[in-house]
């Protein structure tokens, strides 16, 4: 290669050099996007634990509180708060009083019930909206078995409603959202209960006790929906004649595919999801900006995982289709009535898939909106979550076919 240089001692860029540089930001892009496409679909080796206990005492009528800092610690509504790496555990009522003290802002909460460990100051865990850890604490008959799926063996909850409700042959199957755990589902299983439908609580792939996916990764829905077309198959023996699927977040996604394209479709009788994810470019889009690279970044990773460069997790496939996760796929599909929880304020998942999803489908699609962060509008209303469910699947029960 040869270089001019200009009277000023400046180096005259010659077609050669502009192309290296060229080609060492397309290099660049490509490695960051790559970076962002791996990390979507790897799940993390231990849930993030970001909030700290600051203090622990009482208030004026001698309740117990705890003083937090971090994440989500001034949510409105009920929570757990998961600390100690998730050995220890405790359940929050609503937010007393903020204090900010120069950078920090610390929130009380009343302590309702320690469950598990020692709430203490330093502890640092996370604020969820599971709120049930066991079956059992919902009152019903529970039992837990065993069943495999396409990697191998798994397990499940089976909560039965009291004999005097119970229906020959309607079943439902909770499916929880990426990062999760089956407990998180266990909020929503109530009004299933109390319409005498029998409820299987799923743990998936990547799940403890579950088998491990493929490279260890998770499919955006894709795979996971093969583990709900096992679990279909499962109830099938058991004698299930309809079957409600119930999806958080990714979970979502996955019954849409098993109720839209499974091989157990006309099993499924209807859907009712919780901050679905619905349309995952858009969800790429918003995780991009929330963790500060360009919406750039998170297309052109779509586009790897779609062409097979960034290897998926779906058995006998290199790629992960993301075009086939689009809420036009799947109005095109769906048969079934469906009932969405979503709210505009979900920070994590937009909600405009769901919102997009019903107006195509305004004939079988109700979105419910409410208020709260993402997979936290149980929390926020359960009363009103509550009733909206156990309306809806007892309209199935009944035969009717729409919302």
């Amino acid at each position: 290669m040869t270089v001019r240089r200009y009277r000023s001692g400046r180096i005259a860029r010659t077609p050669v050099v502009i192309a290296g540089a060229a080609a060492g930001t397309v290099g660049a892009a490509i490695g960051l996007s790559a970076h962002f496409a791996r990390r979507v679909l790897t799940p993390a080796r231990l849930p993030e634990a970001r909030t700290i206990v600051r203090a622990v005492d009482s208030d004026a009528d001698g309740r117990g509180r705890i003083w937090l800092r971090g994440p989500d610690a001034a949510l409105p509504g009920k929570y757990s708060f998961i600390f100690d790496d998730g050995s220890s555990h405790a359940r929050l009522g609503a937010a007393l009083e903020q204090v900010v003290r120069g950078r920090d802002r610390l929130v009380a909460r009343e302590v309702l019930a320690v469950d598990r460990g020692s709430l203490r100051p330093g502890a640092r865990g996370r604020v969820t909206g599971w709120w049930y850890t066991d079956p059992a604490e919902l009152g019903f008959e529970t039992r837990r078995v065993g069943l495999r799926l396409e990697g191998g063996p798994s397990w499940a909850w089976i909560v039965s409603p009291p004999a005097d409700r119970a229906l020959d042959g309607r079943w439902a199957i909770h499916v929880h959202g990426r990062g999760a755990l089956p407990e998180e589902t266990l909020r929503g299983v109530a009004p299933f209960a109390r319409a005498g439908i029998t409820s299987l609580i799923l743990a998936y792939r990547n799940d403890p006790g579950a088998p491990r996916g493929l490279r260890g990764r998770y499919g955006l829905g894709l795979a996971e929906s093969r583990d709900v077309d096992a679990a279909l198959a499962w109830v099938r023996e058991q004698g299930a004649t309809s079957v409600t699927l119930a999806g958080w977040s990714m979970g979502g996604t996955a019954c849409l595919i098993a109720a839209a394209r499974g091989p157990q479709h006309g099993l499924v009788d209807g859907l009712v999801l919780d901050s679905p994810a619905v349309d995952w470019s858009g969800l790429l889009d918003r995780q991009a900006r929330l963790s500060r690279v360009p919406t750039g970044v998170a297309r052109l990773a779509g586009a790897l995982m779609q062409l097979g460069i960034v290897r998926g997790a779906v058995p006998g496939r290199r790629s992960t289709d993301i075009a086939s996760l689009s809420p036009e796929r799947f109005a095109a599909e769906l048969r079934v009535p469906v009932l969405i929880h979503a709210s505009p304020g979900d920070t994590f998942v937009p909600w405009e898939g769901a919102r997009r999803l019903a107006e195509l489908k305004p004939e079988s699609v109700r979105l419910r909106q409410g208020a709260g962060e993402h997979v936290k509008l149980w929390n926020v209303d359960p009363g009103s979550w509550e009733r909206a469910t156990e309306t809806f699947v007892r309209g199935l029960t009944e035969g009717e076919r729409t919302p």
